[in-house]
């Protein structure tokens, strides 16, 4: 019994080790996650209020200019806006009244209005000494040596209102915390503090960034493994998404995949890898719908493979990001006019949807990993009997 029990244990850890390996030996290759705005609506005009002080003023123009380089949003001009505030006699507190953003959205049109306030931005320095001991390798004596530091923080705190100039509504509101600090060493006597304006760009760049991303969409990119096998033109497709090819290796992965559907004389472990590389490759095409079945497919034959689950999982966080970007882009449109509609004989009772409707949220729901395929059939068959 001493001996099976070892012996079972590594026939079991065999399936680890093996993806262990396909990790490390296979390729890596980038797709793009696109994720909406914070908001979640799109914003296309927005004015940033005037600031009441230097900090709040130097991050609202650091916005400014990341958002002008983005093209993806109309930002008005300041000196425009300054103009407007002087000529209705406004005020540029840096407080905003009600009756203020109701002129405001009058004389800007629709756009949103942005107030930046850096409530704290306290510096400190502070200097630490520690000893460190080691052992000369030749005299095997203990060497002790003075560690000094000198090290600048910064104690930061801001907030961010996005109001709708046409309502007067808060759209979204964020309160930035941060604690940034750099540290200088030596060993000879204490060392010069780290520079203010580092240490403060520090804080800044942290806090624009969480802006920026709840006034706009941004993209994310992951690693994900691709296999680059001699079999099935898998290495060959490989070399093609290297050269910047992406079509031309798809086209070389579909051929493979078709090879490995008529040639059943290779390892197992190929096939599963072709239909995964042809989902891969329609990931970084953006391609999510159409890479989903792929990525599932490849699961199915080899349901222990945690390259497939990243793989499928990292497809569907794809499909939900890219459904919330659609949401966001149609709240954003105009609604359109109400328009009187009389109930038809054809129409589903109270609280239940019609065929239609129940047959497009169960293609939603395959679509995105939620049902397997012989659930989705048994379902759909069910719906069409009524159509």
């Amino acid at each position: 019994m001493r001996l099976l029990i070892p012996a079972t244990l590594a026939a079991l850890s065999l399936p680890a080790q093996a993806q262990f390996w396909s990790e490390i030996a296979n390729p890596k290759v980038e797709v793009t996650l696109v994720h909406p705005p914070g908001l979640g609506l799109k914003v296309e005009r927005l004015a940033f209020a005037p600031s009441r002080d230097l900090n709040s003023r130097e991050l609202a123009d650091a916005l400014t200019a990341d958002l002008v380089q983005s093209r993806q949003v109309e930002v008005v001009d300041r000196a425009h806006l300054d103009a407007v505030l002087k000529e209705q006699e406004l005020g540029a507190s840096g407080y905003v009244e009600p009756a203020t953003i109701a002129k405001l959205g009058k004389l800007l049109g629709p756009s949103v209005l942005v107030i930046v306030n850096v409530n704290r931005s306290d510096l400190s320095r502070t200097q630490s000494a520690k000893e460190e001991r080691s052992t000369d390798s030749k005299t095997k004596k203990e060497l002790v040596r003075l560690k000094r530091t000198a090290t600048a923080s910064l104690d930061f705190s801001a907030t961010v209102q996005v109001v709708d100039l046409s309502t007067g509504r808060v759209f979204g509101a964020q309160r930035l915390e941060d604690a940034p600090s750099l540290s200088n060493t030596s060993y000879e006597g204490y060392p010069a503090y780290p520079r203010d304006s580092d240490v403060r760009r520090l804080a800044f760049e942290a806090a624009k960034v969480k802006v920026l991303r709840l006034l706009l969409a941004w993209s994310e990119v992951r690693k994900l493994t691709f296999f680059d096998d001699d079999v099935f033109g898998m290495g060959r497709a490989h070399e093609r998404l290297k050269a910047r090819d992406v079509r031309g290796a798809l086209d070389l992965a579909l051929e493979g995949l078709d090879q490995s559907r008529q040639d059943k004389g290779q390892k197992p472990k190929y096939y599963p890898r072709a239909e995964y590389n042809v989902g891969i490759i329609r990931f970084i095409l953006g391609q999510y719908d159409d890479a989903l079945p792929h990525l599932r497919a490849a699961l199915d034959m080899q349901p222990d493979a945690s390259i497939f689950q990243t793989a499928l999982k990292e497809c569907q966080e794809a499909i939900a990001l890219q459904e919330a970007l659609r949401r966001s882009e149609r709240r954003s449109e105009p609604a359109p006019p109400a328009v009187e509609t009389k109930p038809t004989s054809t129409a589903p009772a109270a609280g239940k949807a019609g065929p239609e409707e129940r047959l497009q949220k169960l293609q939603d729901l395959y679509r995105k990993g939620l049902l397997d395929k012989k659930d989705y059939e048994a379902k759909k068959a069910e719906i069409l009997k009524e159509l």
